[in-house]
């Protein structure tokens, strides 16, 4: 085993100035030739990455998942992907990691879920107005027949933000799901208190496990501003631009709402239960840097880094 000179493994402020080396656990070692990376693989590369120097590894998500967006359409928050592990080997990953010094940094994607998650099976099980409905962004559509979207918004993979909910033959409602990403990636509602318990929950399932943290996925999503009104689009912002990444959509009605901090401040006072207190790392798309500071206040993300553009 090597062994570098580190920040202690007690120290609560080491990520100030770490080296985070990222890993995609589909493409970066694989333990049993079936061309996959693996999480047992990524165990072998333990003392490769301590020779680098590195201080923490960023694992992208490696949850249960239909993969049409690399793992970050997650179907199950608490479950491995079984082509590439157990939760057992995750807790060999953990041990052996620390041993070495090194942190252990987990995805987590709140803005949405996979359509495979079990909330959204359970929507298209029930009937529209029960408790299944709102733990996710729906609503009627316009005109005669419901048959337009509530609003103009459209998707960061192109096309509308919305899909029409169909019946369990096909047939179209007069409903509507919102996803800023792929279809298959419905939003979920912030408003509802089974959305804040149940991230509340993975987020102690993990630290319990012993990760020192997470990279949190579209950190300045989440919330969608009261009513969802239409957005009024630059003239040269069409389908063609990712509305995430065009700074002239940075203070569009569905980013950087001030209810996200809210979510923060609740996910940062679980966080310091722990000792030394656990990490979070925010993708924070932001037009300025007034508002990139609102993610760095001490009652917030506060022992976190962000990812900002």
């Amino acid at each position: 085993m090597t062994s570098t000179a580190r920040p202690s493994m007690d120290d609560a402020t080491w990520w100030r100035h770490a080296v985070v080396y990222q890993v995609y656990p589909r493409s970066f070692a694989d333990s049993d030739g079936d061309g996959m990376g693996d999480i047992p693989g990524l165990i072998t590369r333990l003392d490769y990455l301590a020779d680098l120097g590195v201080d923490a590894i960023w694992i992208s998500p490696f949850y249960t998942s239909p993969l049409h967006d690399g793992g970050y359409d997650v179907a199950d928050y608490r479950s491995i992907d079984e082509r590439l592990g157990t939760l057992a080997d995750v807790d060999v990953l953990i041990a052996q990691a620390h041993e070495r010094g090194i942190r252990i940094l987990m995805d987590i994607v709140p803005n949405h879920t996979s359509s495979e998650h079990r909330w959204f099976k359970e929507l298209l099980e029930s009937e529209p107005g029960s408790p299944a409905w709102d733990r996710y962004v729906v609503r009627e559509g316009t005109g005669a027949d419901r048959e337009t979207p509530p609003n103009n918004w459209r998707s960061v993979f192109h096309g509308r933000g919305w899909s029409r909910i169909r019946t369990a033959d096909g047939a179209p409602t007069g409903y509507w799901y919102l996803h800023i990403f792929d279809t298959t990636q419905p939003d979920v509602n912030w408003q509802n208190a089974d959305v804040h318990e149940e991230f509340i929950s993975t987020l102690r399932f993990w630290f319990d496990r012993g990760i020192d943290g997470f990279r949190i996925d579209v950190a300045h999503g989440l919330v969608k501003e009261e009513g969802l009104p239409d957005f009024d689009y630059p003239e040269d912002n069409d389908d063609a631009t990712p509305p995430m990444f065009d700074e002239d959509v940075a203070h569009a009605p569905f980013w950087d709402q001030d209810g996200v901090h809210d979510i923060y401040r609740e996910w940062r006072a679980v966080a310091d239960e722990y000792d030394p207190p656990r990490v979070f790392c925010g993708e924070t798309w932001v037009p300025n840097a007034e508002r990139l500071a609102r993610y760095q206040r001490p009652d917030v993300l506060h022992t976190s880094f962000n990812f900002s553009y």
